[in-house]
């Protein structure tokens, strides 16, 4: 099964930290109907002596969740014997790509979860100053980790048209035990994989983020599905379970899941709002400046008004709409076509109609319809620039625009 669903978001709360095991739980303590999909990938990995992954009902400081977890066999010869085949053997990245192209995985899966392997490959060569081919995943060393990547990336192919946004990254603190020893938190490998991700520190010591959750917010990154959270009707929560208890808070991380657009006939989104204002610019400059910026990517509006600033002096009040998801290069390109050194942001929740295109025996318009279930016309404008008479023009907007 696969939630190919264009209007949802997903928004995680990072409350606790976030583990591979932790992204499943929340994600199928949301999404339900996933469970099946994700318990069939572990399956088709993990051989029967090394166990079989369970989801199982819990509760962290006062919270009820998921957790997911390897449920060894009964036999525990046989569980270990393999356990220490694939710790010594098979922990090498290029086997690990190799076994999985091998599986019988749906091809998506195989992909995201070799593309998340790559991601903590990546991180581990460039800390201990190897080759991709040189890594061996001492962090993906038993089968219940490599089964938290392939349970991870069925979920990720499963929401892959939809948006998320997180909360900021707990820094947590201390030192963990490793491979390699004592090491600071977060383990170098996880914070090269989080640069640029922004961090706050609540008091908490401990490792609070994994290198497979580090992983999957990468993959989340890298994509371009990361978002500022979005507006929208919450149709669901899950939640993930940690294994350690904290002082004062509950180790969590939460799933809330949206419809951003309940309603067909409108859409609901956020849009980023720009301000700055201008007095050192000529009327020219300015207008040069503002036809660039209205055709620059991501921007959906540019609105201009004259008021009076400081010593009376004509100033011009600039405002921008854009997109979450450009906003950054927006500002950028402000900076550059105008002379402000200073402005303002902020998100806003946009609500509008949704829009259709008409093309009838040549005439293009636009057509709407309102919640009361009427509906509004407006005819493009480059269809009358042709009409040389204002009478010409308002007559042939009054036909399109009241048939």
């Amino acid at each position: 099964m696969t939630l190919q669903r264009k209007n949802s978001h997903i928004h995680l709360d990072i409350v606790g930290g976030i583990a591979g095991d932790m992204f499943i739980s929340a994600m199928l303590d949301t999404f339900k109907q996933l469970q099946s999909e994700v318990l069939n990938s572990v399956t088709a990995v993990l051989p029967e002596e090394a166990g079989f992954a369970e989801l199982s009902q819990g509760i962290n400081s006062g919270i009820s969740g998921l957790r997911f977890h390897l449920k060894p066999q009964t036999t525990e010869h046989h569980a270990h014997t393999h356990k220490h085949e694939h710790t010594h053997q098979h922990t090498t990245y290029k086997y690990l790509c190799e076994f999985l192209r091998k599986s019988s995985l749906d091809v998506c899966v195989i992909q995201a979860s070799i593309e998340l392997l790559t991601i903590i490959a990546k991180a581990e060569a460039k800390i201990h100053g190897k080759t991709l081919d040189d890594v061996h995943f001492h962090e993906l060393a038993d089968w219940d980790s490599l089964m938290d990547v392939v349970a991870s990336a069925t979920i990720l192919c499963a929401l892959s048209l939809s948006s998320w946004s997180i909360s900021k990254l707990p820094l947590g603190g201390g030192l963990v035990k490793t491979q390699h020893g004592l090491i600071p938190v977060p383990a170098p490998a996880t914070a090269e994989m989080l640069i640029s991700f922004e961090f706050f520190d609540d008091g908490i010591q401990g490792e609070r983020i994994t290198p497979t959750g580090a992983a999957i917010l990468r993959y989340l990154s890298d994509k371009k599905l990361l978002t500022q959270p979005q507006q929208g009707h919450l149709e669901t929560t899950g939640y993930g379970l940690g294994t350690k208890v904290f002082p004062g808070m509950p180790n969590i991380l939460r799933a809330m899941f949206f419809d951003t657009q309940k309603n067909t006939t409108e859409h609901q989104s956020t849009v980023v709002l720009i301000e700055f204002d201008v007095d050192d610019m000529t009327s020219e400059e300015l207008a040069l400046s503002l036809d660039l910026l209205r055709e620059f990517n991501g921007v959906v509006d540019v609105v201009v008004q004259t008021a009076r600033g400081k010593k009376n002096r004509a100033v011009e009040l600039v405002r921008i709409l854009a997109s979450t998801d450009n906003y950054q290069n927006v500002i950028d390109y402000c900076f550059l076509q105008t002379s402000t050194i200073g402005l303002r942001y902020r998100f806003e929740t946009r609500r509008s109609l949704t829009r259709e295109l008409h093309d009838i025996d040549g005439d293009v318009y636009k057509s709407v319809t309102r919640p009361d279930g009427s509906q509004t016309k407006k005819i493009e404008h480059d269809q009358l620039t042709s009409l040389s008479t204002l009478q010409q023009r308002r007559m042939k907007k009054n036909q399109i625009e009241s048939s």
